[in-house]
């Protein structure tokens, strides 16, 4: 059986990067009561899932996210701490995402040394493949998902508490939040989003909702078989995947060629077809766009679409300013805590690529107004300039002051 404890831990797990949201702090008001009333509806297998709340993001690209009612959350907790030991084992090292340590920037250390290795630091011709596959979360199918994971927990799980767990992914995958979910966008947001990435274009057999962790785990494994297929029988000894981005090096554009028809026939088996276009084939010295990162020989670079996400940002900031001087408001401390944590987040991806030309351009962007409130510091590194914004003590004292406050990455915890 599934005991208290075990929901308890959960739910710790679940609020360490929630604990500020309105349910979190509903839940967390009264949390021992909560949990144990969760417990009880999981033992007695009368648990629901309760209402979403639907939104639509534009960044990095256009897409519908479900952010699931935070006691749900705590059942997705639940079922990844019983399967995330078991999935890790599972999965190959070059299956990225949702894993410890096993991020984008992971993903992308891995790609470019892939590309180093097959082309012996760029001394002999290889080329470089990267394929995805289209509507990839709103085109999985449900019984395909919950007969894998069943059929991966009956090999792999041990505990006494298996049907229970069953049950629950079975409640999870099969619920459909879309019939009764809360919209925050605007219904208009939802025109400019093609039917085939949104739940609500479904007819419930498939789709996984975007924002759950136990989409990202049960999509992962879906495709798990293929990555052994992939490494394993089709002799693709260079590969990477991101949730449903993939990357291959081989020497041979011939069998890449043949590799991707393989792989468009398994997909086709099962329902999934791979994006016409968003197919890259070229040659290694001409680099790979991925996971946010343009991977060449002489190094990293921030992508395009990054790049331009960030001055639209510094933008819209220099408006803001420029809408607190005309309005003769004084900023509390949360607007401009605001402003560097988000500058700052930029500011720490820079640090990872070669991004001393880039830097140079964000400074020329960012308005004489930004520095009534900040100051930059920058450490020269291999890769680059280690920049970022801090804060004055006092938004007017002069800027030959030390600073207050520090901000090394975009959250609170980072205040020294």
């Amino acid at each position: 059986m599934i005991e208290l404890e075990d929901v308890i831990d959960a739910y710790m797990d679940c609020r360490r990067h929630k604990s500020n949201t309105a349910n979190a702090i509903r839940f967390e008001m009264d949390y021992e009561r909560h949990c144990i009333e969760l417990w009880h509806e999981i033992i007695n297998r009368t648990y629901e899932p309760r209402r979403s709340i639907c939104f639509v993001v534009k960044r990095p690209v256009r897409r519908e996210v479900f952010a699931a009612d935070f006691r749900d959350r705590v059942v997705h907790h639940l079922i990844a701490r019983r399967i995330y030991g078991l999935l890790e084992k599972q999965f190959l090292i070059d299956s990225y995402s949702t894993q410890k340590g096993k991020g984008t920037l992971f993903g992308i250390e891995r790609v470019e040394q892939h590309m180093r290795a097959c082309s012996k630091n760029y001394t002999r011709d290889c080329y470089v493949m990267k394929i995805d596959i289209r509507s990839f979360f709103m085109s999985l199918p449900k019984q395909g998902l919950y007969d894998s994971i069943k059929a991966f927990l009956d090999e792999h799980y041990e505990g006494n508490d298996k049907d229970t767990l069953l049950w629950l992914i079975e409640k999870t995958i099969f619920n459909r939040p879309e019939r009764n979910c809360i919209r925050k966008s605007p219904r208009s947001a939802w025109a400019e989003l093609p039917t085939n990435k949104s739940l609500f274009g479904t007819d419930g057999t498939r789709g996984l909702p975007i924002g759950n962790l136990t989409s990202q785990l049960l999509a992962l494994l879906y495709l798990d078989p293929l990555d052994y297929l992939i490494t394993r029988e089709w002799g693709i000894k260079y590969y990477g995947r991101y949730v449903d981005d993939m990357v291959f090096i081989h020497p041979s554009k011939q069998r890449l060629l043949e590799v991707r028809e393989k792989i468009k026939n398994w997909l086709d088996e099962r329902g999934l077809v791979l994006h016409p276009k968003k197919m890259y084939l070229q040659h290694v010295s001409r680099g790979v766009n991925f996971t946010g990162a343009y991977i060449k020989k002489n190094g990293k670079y921030l992508s395009r679409r990054t790049v331009g996400n960030f001055f639209g940002r510094i933008y819209g900031f220099n408006r803001t300013f420029e809408q607190w001087k005309k309005d003769g408001r004084s900023p509390q401390y949360a607007d401009i805590a605001h402003v560097m944590s988000s500058m700052n987040s930029y500011l720490g991806l820079l640090r990872r690529y070669r991004s001393r030309r880039l830097l140079t351009k964000v400074r020329r962007r960012m308005s004489p107004a930004f520095f009534d409130y900040f100051c930059m510091s920058e450490d020269e590194t291999q890769q680059g300039m280690k920049s970022r914004l801090l804060m004055w003590p006092s938004y007017g004292w002069p800027r030959y002051e030390k600073p207050l406050l520090i901000f090394d990455t975009c959250s609170a915890s980072g205040i020294k």
